[in-house]
């Protein structure tokens, strides 16, 4: 499997059989590795040949999970894991997503009537403002 875009690469992309759509708030996309190596180079200090092989383990591990649904951020998680298991810390916290998780953003909507919607929005991005900090500066503490 390669990362890179020849005609005779996608023609021969039939490893993408073997994964569902991927879903994103845009709509549904066909499976398209490029796009992670693309964004580990945009968004991370590693190498091309790193950001190549996190991308080709990330796919085999897509594929071996057999699962139904595949989904921009489960995509962002497991490709931390990855960056992890191969030591790189600083990318990972380059790469991490921020934000609220399910659980918390759906409490919060359901505080709204009571709370009202301004102290709701007001929390989620104090919320995301601390963690947008924390995060970066941990990433400080590795230079």
């Amino acid at each position: 499997m390669t990362i890179e875009s020849s005609t005779k690469d996608r023609k021969n992309r039939d490893f993408t059989k073997f994964l569902p759509l991927v879903r994103t708030r845009k709509g549904e996309y066909v499976f398209n590795p490029e796009f992670i190596y693309q964004s580990l180079r945009r968004e991370t200090e590693i190498s091309k040949e790193d950001a190549k092989t996190i991308t080709e383990q990330v796919v085999r591990f897509l594929i071996g999970a057999n699962l139904r649904l595949i989904t921009a951020p489960l995509i962002r998680e497991v490709i931390n894991v990855h960056l992890l298991k191969l030591g790189f810390e600083k990318a990972r916290l380059q790469y991490t997503r921020i934000g609220l998780p399910f659980y918390d953003l759906k409490q919060l909507f359901a505080a709204i009537k009571e709370k009202g919607f301004w102290q709701v929005i007001v929390k989620i991005i104090k919320w995301i403002i601390s963690e947008f900090k924390a995060v970066g500066d941990l990433i400080k503490s590795y230079n």
